[in-house]
């Protein structure tokens, strides 16, 4: 067999090779990275709001089975998320499916996404305009914009309770991104020079605003919009 002829087979190859489930959806619906206000605002407007009041009882039995923050989440609104709508940008070039609670109803829409089985998510617009601020800080500085990636966000009761989160998380309310620590000055390596410039950059971004968590020996950070200051494992 001649070596052109074995070099177009494995063109012919790589050229059938199946494209993801992220690539199929990119392709039909082309999306530009997320970079201002008005882009998170519009995305997530794209979305149907459900009040608390409105989400199904399979939901509520799952995530809050003894209602113990009905109260406090009585007043909000989530966002229906189905099929593969996960894979939209919401901020950046992260995905809606980068903020969701990894739980039962993320395994089984992502098992059969043309089923379009139904996730709610719950965030703060707030705590997204932070880690867009974020993206602009670090591009102005000449660091990567993308130099972090999003270890988790709306974690429900039930799924707070399994990973050990703080009795009274602000992920539970969609307030607060834990983030991990990447190659942020394009050294090449991913340290602890890294994680300060992120922690330095934050603390004027969340200000009063907000909580941030060091986390120390871990490369990782949290932030959230909680309307006050809070702060842990100080330097």
């Amino acid at each position: 067999m001649k070596p052109y002829y074995l070099l177009g087979l494995v063109l012919l190859v790589f050229s059938c090779k199946k494209l993801s489930e992220e690539q199929k959806f990119d392709k039909a619906n082309p999306q530009p990275d997320v970079l201002n206000r008005a882009g998170i605002d519009s995305v997530l407007n794209s979305f149907e709001e459900i009040p608390y009041a409105q989400l199904t009882e399979e939901y509520k039995d799952s995530t809050d089975p003894e209602r113990k923050f009905e109260k406090e989440l009585s007043s909000r609104s989530y966002y229906a998320i189905s099929g593969d709508e996960i894979y939209t940008k919401v901020i950046g070039h992260y995905r809606v499916r980068d903020f969701l609670a990894k739980d039962y109803f993320y395994k089984q829409n992502l098992k059969n996404l043309g089923a379009k089985r139904m996730q709610f998510w719950l965030i703060d617009k707030e705590v997204l305009y932070m880690m867009l601020e974020l993206i602009h800080r670090l591009d102005e500085q000449g660091y990567n914009p993308y130099g972090f990636h999003i270890r988790n966000s709306h974690r429900h009761p039930n799924k707070n309770k399994s990973v050990n989160g703080a009795k009274y998380s602000q992920h539970m309310f969609g307030r607060a991104i834990d983030i991990g620590v990447d190659d942020v000055n394009k050294d090449g390596k991913s340290n602890l020079d890294d994680k300060a410039i992120l922690y330095d950059l934050l603390q004027d971004i969340v200000g009063n605003k907000g909580g941030l968590g060091l986390y120390p020996g871990q490369m990782s950070l949290h932030f959230d919009c909680r309307g006050h200051r809070a702060r842990w494992d100080w330097p």
